[in-house]
């Protein structure tokens, strides 16, 4: 049929449908994707139905080749990145909760086999769809910051952090991790999913590499880290979500709690 690609799963003994999935109001973009009107061979004529607005290719960015058999690398690669698109599409249409793991194979159009093959439970497939995200939201320009300049650096990657947490996907994102992972002993598999871990480190490298060039030799770079991190956290949380200017709102916090981490009570 028009618009679909057949790949036959013998895993999962049944044949995988990958269908364009229809248009949402929700725009996402993940890393490993493009708008399908750039893709080589797309031709919206022949698909005979609508399309959605990003479309899962092969790394090496050749067009995707639908075959009888067991998926290659790619294929699976192809089916993998479909599922995380509709499944994104879903949690933050309909909030975590009330998301299903079948209204997700049918954005996907895949069986729920399929599915669950790739991902056992909700949260794993939460999971995988914020990996691209965290990834995005972690990717800082070094480019305009101080190239030796302790300071300087930390206030941009903290600037950084503060402006994508503004954004209100971002929120729509924590808002489903938060629901996800509410209990209180899993305060840090949040953290972890939310990617706190990721820019604690990034933190924690800077400190570690260019402390000793400002004349700051931290005992632990790591903790440091952390305190900076839920300094911000604390902004996030209870600031961002109603800041009226958000990104001077957020280039001024971000200034002032790194001015009181190095210069502490002189900076009051």
């Amino acid at each position: 049929m028009a618009g679909q690609l057949h790949v036959n799963d013998t895993d999962a003994r049944e044949t995988v449908c990958l269908q364009a999935a229809p248009q949402s109001d929700v725009s996402l973009r993940f890393p490993c994707e493009r708008p399908m009107e750039s893709s080589p061979g797309f031709d919206p004529a022949r698909a005979g139905k609508p399309v959605s607005k990003f479309v899962a290719i092969a790394d090496d960015d050749e067009p995707f080749q639908p075959k009888r058999g067991r998926p290659n690398a790619h294929q699976a690669a192809a089916i993998e990145r479909t599922i995380r698109e509709a499944a994104a599409q879903v949690f933050l249409s309909e909030g975590y909760e009330r998301a299903s793991m079948e209204m997700i194979a049918t954005q996907a159009g895949v069986p729920k086999s399929t599915l669950y093959k790739r991902f056992p439970e909700k949260r794993a497939l939460l999971r995988a769809v914020l990996g691209g995200q965290v990834a995005a939201w972690c990717e800082v320009d070094r480019s305009h910051t101080g190239a030796d300049d302790l300071e300087q650096r930390l206030k941009h990657l903290a600037t950084d952090i503060l402006r994508h947490a503004t954004k209100p996907e971002v929120q729509a994102f924590w808002s489903l991790v938060s629901t996800a992972w509410s209990g209180p002993d899993e305060i840090s598999e949040r953290h972890e999913a939310i990617g706190y871990t990721k820019m604690i480190a990034g933190f924690e490298r800077e400190i570690r590499e260019l402390g000793p060039r400002a004349g700051i030799t931290a005992r632990n770079p790591r903790q440091v880290a952390t305190v900076l991190m839920t300094i911000l956290c604390g902004w996030i949380e209870h600031v961002a979500p109603t800041a009226s200017g958000p990104d001077d709102e957020a280039r001024r916090f971000a200034h002032d709690a790194v001015d009181m981490l190095i210069g502490g009570s002189a900076a009051w």
